[in-house]
């Protein structure tokens, strides 16, 4: 075993991997604490409403994802030759674009912000405020995938600690004063807006560069199965929370916001080995070489997280569920075993999917809306009470991992 983990840590996934993993732990433990105040702070029925428009931002997330995802695979190919001017240009450009692309969607959300407030019982104004964050998800994810496709996962982890630790900061600090859901969401913003900043002036050494115009000719139609697959994916991770708001009482809801939130901490502990994976897999795959083992590893190692994680469930849920969110959410504790098996199976097809992503061999990415469908009719279909509830998200997850191993043969 110790030999294999020395293999593995020797490598050049396991020293990215591991720089990730120890920053995004960190950066995951500040988001995590962020939910836990506010969970405390503002009790059940108020929590339950920022869980949905924390959901709500996951999805706005979207082209975050795909984005830097993108911009990692481009900045790494450039990265080869140190062509920092073109590196800069595609930033810059892509700026640009994402900024115009930004304030269509924005208006667009101001309609769809009131059908929001009546479907899901929330005051519009706060919908509204949460819509600022589509800004962000076509900006934010430009410098840091031109971090994380130039192998900077150290730069890249220390921007995500910033951004994390000034959020809860700022949450923290204004929900004391008063300002309660609107003071919660009001701190993300700014941590974001921070890291934002922050991750320009990592980049400063691109930045003092001249740019070096390159064509990006294709990179419309190469976008698509990235955001479809971050699309399924972080719907996935988020309709549970939307439609319970739907199905069950204010607090009830609100109380298994907190039991998926825990749940998801296995998918967002896990998130930092496909990030260091991508650029890497993604460069062996360009010079011709064999990048399934990188993927082997970095496989073995979400699945041995997850382990770890569901064990620490099936043990201890009524302990971590009352030091973590308090008494007021440990009835959901004889539920926490099922949450985290069902992200564990998420993580394990996340991680197959980005790795076909990072070799262009998700090609048919339109197959993966079939996943979305079951999930919405399932939890249509059971939701009569918490056990039936979580428990069809996590046959729903576990179908989708299925799915994704008959993806990986091809």
């Amino acid at each position: 075993m110790t030999k294999i983990i020395k293999k593995i840590f020797s490598s050049e996934l396991g020293k990215g991997a591991f720089i990730l993993l120890i920053t995004m732990s960190i950066f995951n433990i500040l988001n995590f604490l962020f939910h836990f105040s506010m969970g405390r702070m503002l009790g059940p029925e108020d929590y339950r409403i920022l869980a949905v428009l924390m959901s709500l931002i996951y999805i706005y997330s979207v082209p975050t994802e795909a984005i830097q995802n993108i911009i990692s695979r481009y900045t790494s190919k450039f990265n080869l030759n140190r062509r920092l001017g073109k590196i800069k240009f595609l930033m810059f450009k892509s700026l640009k674009k994402g900024f115009k692309v930004a304030i269509g969607i924005f208006l667009l959300s101001i309609i769809l912000a009131f059908f929001l407030s009546y479907f899901l019982k929330i005051n519009f104004w706060i919908i509204l405020l949460t819509n600022v964050f589509i800004f962000f998800a076509f900006s934010s994810p430009i410098p840091k995938g031109v971090l994380q496709g130039r192998k900077k996962f150290g730069l890249l982890g220390i921007n995500l600690i910033i951004e994390a630790g000034l959020k809860l900061i700022f949450a923290i600090s204004l929900v004391t004063f008063g300002f309660k859901i609107f003071g919660a969401i009001g701190g993300a913003i700014l941590g974001i807006l921070s890291g934002l900043i922050f991750s320009f002036y990592f980049n400063k050494d691109v930045l003092k560069k001249e740019e070096e115009k390159v064509s990006f000719n294709g990179i419309y139609p190469k976008s698509i199965p990235y955001f479809i697959t971050t699309f399924v994916i972080l719907l996935t991770l988020s309709l549970d929370i939307i439609l319970a708001t739907r199905f069950f009482s204010p607090k009830l809801a609100g109380q298994y916001s907190a039991l998926s939130m825990l749940g998801k901490m296995i998918f967002f502990g896990t998130a930092a080995i496909s990030k260091a994976m991508f650029p890497l897999t993604s460069e062996r795959h360009d010079n011709a070489k064999n990048p399934f083992e990188l993927f082997k590893k970095s496989f073995l190692i979400i699945l041995s997280l997850c382990i770890l994680a569901i064990g620490v469930y099936a043990f201890l849920p009524k302990f971590i569920i009352e030091i973590l969110y308090g008494i007021q959410y440990v009835d959901m504790a004889p539920y926490l075993l099922y949450s985290g098996l069902a992200l564990s199976f998420l993580s394990l097809s996340h991680i197959i999917f980005v790795y076909k992503l990072s070799i262009n061999k998700l090609k048919k990415s339109y197959y993966l809306f079939i996943f979305l469908i079951i999930e919405i009719v399932l939890l249509y279909l059971f939701h009569s009470n918490i056990l039936e509830y979580v428990l069809a998200f996590m046959v729903s997850n576990i179908i989708m991992f299925i799915g994704s191993l008959f993806i990986i043969r091809k």
